[in-house]
């Protein structure tokens, strides 16, 4: 294990502006083959928040939860999960789309997950922008506990990273893991309280729901906007968070030590 871990974490560092260099193309990719281009980095997320906002606030006629009104609510919780969903779905994704350099070239696979979290976080700086200017028009100002966004967001990385190199080798060994994580996830963005309030549950359920890591990510960052309690109000959330990343880093690491020479032989 602690060979893998050491593998990973070195290969990484040693390829650094390689990771951000094929992010950058990648990024730059999709711009071109849209007359759009980077609208759509925009128009994506803004037309899922207004299906939202319609059926759960407007539908259901949700005013205020904790004082904040729906929308804003909403958003502070939805975006780290536009950040979230697609490093996780696209990362599982990652040695696979680029078998074809893998196999032509000596390349340093492990890098390749690191460089779609990357690729996401261009995007989610994007939406950040358009969220400050709507919480403004909502009379939620930017205050230095902002400043904590910068930990979550971090936070979110390592763990999209820790995951997909997992789920990335996994995928290799079977192709039907995307389409299970694409399924979960599909099942996970409703289970995860960031469309409804996590207090309607009953106390063993949320003890439950708050082993889920992705929704310490959504308490952080609406507490950042909103609430301003601090990073250590949610300390057990902040252990359980932890645990999960580590141990998925670990996991994938020792896996994707293990099979990083045979993965033209998975094809």
């Amino acid at each position: 294990m602690f060979k893998g871990v050491k593998y990973v974490v070195s290969e990484n560092a040693n390829n650094l502006y390689r990771i951000y260099s094929i992010a950058k193309y990648e990024l730059l990719a999709d711009m071109r083959d849209s007359k759009l281009g980077i609208f759509w980095n925009f128009a994506n997320p803004a037309i899922q928040v207004a299906t939202y906002w319609f059926v759960f606030g407007f539908v259901f006629n949700r005013s205020q939860i904790d004082g904040i009104d729906f929308l804003s609510w909403m958003l502070g919780g939805m975006v780290i999960w536009f950040f979230i969903s697609p490093c996780i779905t696209n990362g599982c994704n990652a040695i696979y789309q680029k078998i074809g350099i893998i196999t032509k070239m000596k390349f340093p696979v492990s890098i390749l997950p690191a460089t779609v979290v990357l690729k996401e976080v261009f995007n989610h700086l994007c939406l950040m922008i358009v969220l400050v200017v709507l919480f403004a028009i909502n009379g939620h100002f930017p205050s230095w506990h902002w400043f904590g966004l910068l930990y979550y967001l971090i936070a979110g990385i390592l763990f999209s990273i820790s995951l997909s190199l997992t789920t990335s080798v996994l995928n290799m060994l079977a192709r039907d893991t995307r389409k299970l994580i694409l399924a979960c996830m599909r099942l996970l963005m409703y289970l995860t309280p960031i469309l409804w309030d996590i207090k309607t549950l009953p106390a063993v359920l949320q003890v439950v729901m708050k082993l889920n890591p992705i929704y310490y990510l959504v308490c952080g960052y609406r507490d950042c906007f909103f609430f301003h309690e601090g990073l250590m109000f949610y300390w057990k959330q902040m252990l359980v968070f932890w645990v999960w990343t580590i141990v998925l880093f670990c996991v994938g690491s020792t896996i994707m030590y293990k099979f990083r020479t045979k993965f033209m032989d998975l094809i």
